[in-house]
């Protein structure tokens, strides 16, 4: 099977004329400026924007700061199609000779391709006709060169490689990249300059000799030895690079973010992480810290927002989710276009505070059904559910807490110096809104117990404002004289 990646299209893309069709690498770096997008899942997109950031820098270089970037694109095009031509036979799907992301592997043990594939099931969890029993599965190869990407790029172990040891290191991290107005532009977008990046720690791809401790290497990893056969339908696999964790790496994940965690009970750095059924926009806050000196935001962002306008930043944060035994939990995605503010120290406060207090709210809920039911002398309620409803609702709702970040600090400030919870600002009814609707939707009042258990938990859920701790002078009424 002749099958090059630069050449062969592999890469779903949707053109900026609303059709979708499939490019090669020449073609994508070629026509990028009439591509809108990738058209692909979250941890496809995570690996494929980083396969085609590491082509650009290693054609194009990196400038020397984050001052640098404009002027910087001027014959990206020719760099890249030149570089592409100069590496062309390490971008072999198949083949005696050299191919990509891939190395010979002496071991007469090989497992059908189909599992490397995270969404197909496996093993002894098949579903309808998802494998086709004992017969081999075929595969497309532009699906076999996707999927060997991802499986690189988000290797979890399990019993497919028992003895593959580490995990890839794109995988550990909510990934956050920058979103521009055409494909070539979201590449750019997720270039870094030399001195944000450090100095000395670009290096070179893997296809080039590169390291594990090399920025570009990285981008492209190989912590598994495949080799596919067969055609392409089975895979063998072994150990391949073995990459540095997050606290010992020189290298750091350019489009994660950190932030402060615990394990086993003491403070420290770690990366943001997406949760099952929690909105990615309730850690936008942490996303956003671009300040010198913090270390929350992804470097991507700081290399760029002095480029950004002034008004609206958009970008893409998305994760493969997995449990701690390698189990692949969900792929998850949002896109967002947030007003410049919430880059500010003052925006981040006020987004900040509005997650608070709907985390508050949350709470709320979950006391007032547990108190409705335990009048109800029921042992347990639906406090999952009820929390469930109120934040489906506030995650279709995001956007108005955004909207309340325009004008901080002027006299056009919507919020002025009251606090979420206290007045009737736009947030704060929403909030309310969103609990009032959950409670009424999980405790019902069809009788008078019921009545009585409503009440009991509408008390936790709105409870009264607390009494003035000031003391009133007593005075004792005057004599009337006789």
């Amino acid at each position: 099977m002749n099958f090059n990646l630069t050449s062969d299209p592999w890469i779903p893309v949707r053109w900026l004329s609303g059709h979708a069709s499939s490019v090669s690498l020449n073609e994508l770096f070629a026509k990028g400026s009439e591509i809108a997008d990738l058209a692909v899942p979250p941890h496809e997109r995570i690996s494929i924007l980083r396969l085609l950031v590491c082509i650009a820098q290693a054609a194009h270089g990196a400038p020397e700061t984050s001052a640098d970037w404009k002027g910087w694109d001027t014959g990206l095009e020719s760099s890249v199609a030149g570089y592409l031509a100069k590496w062309k036979d390490h971008f072999h799907l198949m083949g005696e000779g050299m191919r990509f992301l891939q190395s010979p592997i002496e071991d007469d043990r090989d497992y059908p391709t189909a599992q490397i594939v995270f969404h197909f099931a496996t093993g002894n969890t098949p579903t309808l006709l998802d494998h086709a029993g004992d017969d081999e599965r075929s595969l497309a190869p532009a699906f076999i060169a996707r999927a060997l990407l991802v499986y690189q790029n988000h290797f979890v172990g399990g019993s497919l490689a028992s003895k593959v040891k580490g995990n890839g290191p794109a995988l550990k991290a909510l990934h956050s990249l920058l979103i521009g107005g055409n494909l070539s532009a979201t590449i750019i977008l997720n270039c870094i300059d030399q001195e944000t990046l450090q100095p000395g720690i670009l290096g070179k791809p893997v296809w080039e000799g590169g390291g594990k401790s090399d920025y570009l290497a990285r981008l492209a990893p190989c912590p598994c030895r495949l080799w596919l056969v067969k055609d392409g339908n089975r895979i063998c696999i072994d150990q391949g690079t073995i990459y540095d964790e997050y606290e010992t790496s020189a290298v750091r994940e350019t489009s994660s973010t950190i932030i402060t965690g615990k394990r086993a009970g003491i403070e420290t750095k770690v990366l943001l992480r997406a949760s099952p059924g929690k909105g990615i926009w309730r850690d936008l806050h942490c996303i956003t810290v671009i300040q010198r000196g913090e270390l929350h935001a992804p470097l991507t962002f700081r290399s760029h927002i002095e480029a950004q306008d002034d008004d609206l930043v958009s970008f893409w944060s998305g994760e493969l989710i997995k449990a701690k035994d390698a189990k692949i939990l969900d792929a998850v995605e949002s896109v967002f276009t947030v007003p410049f503010q919430l880059f500010t120290p003052a925006g981040q406060a006020r987004y900040q505070a509005g997650v608070k207090f709907s985390e508050e709210m949350s709470n709320r809920i979950y006391g007032a059904v547990k108190t409705y039911f335990a009048t109800l002398k029921q042992e347990s309620g639906p406090t999952e559910s009820a929390k469930r409803h109120f934040w489906n609702t506030l995650d279709q709702q995001a956007d108005i807490l955004l909207t309340l970040l325009n004008g901080i600090g002027t006299p056009d400030d919507p919020m002025r110096s009251a606090n979420f919870g206290e007045a009737r600002d736009p947030w704060t009814v929403a909030v309310r809104a969103a609990a009032d609707t959950a409670y009424e939707q999980t405790c019902p009042r069809g009788n008078p117990r019921q009545y009585e258990a409503y009440a009991a938990g509408l008390r936790v859920l709105r409870p009264l404002p607390k009494k003035s701790k000031s003391t009133t002078r007593k005075t004792i009424p005057a004599i009337a004289d006789t």
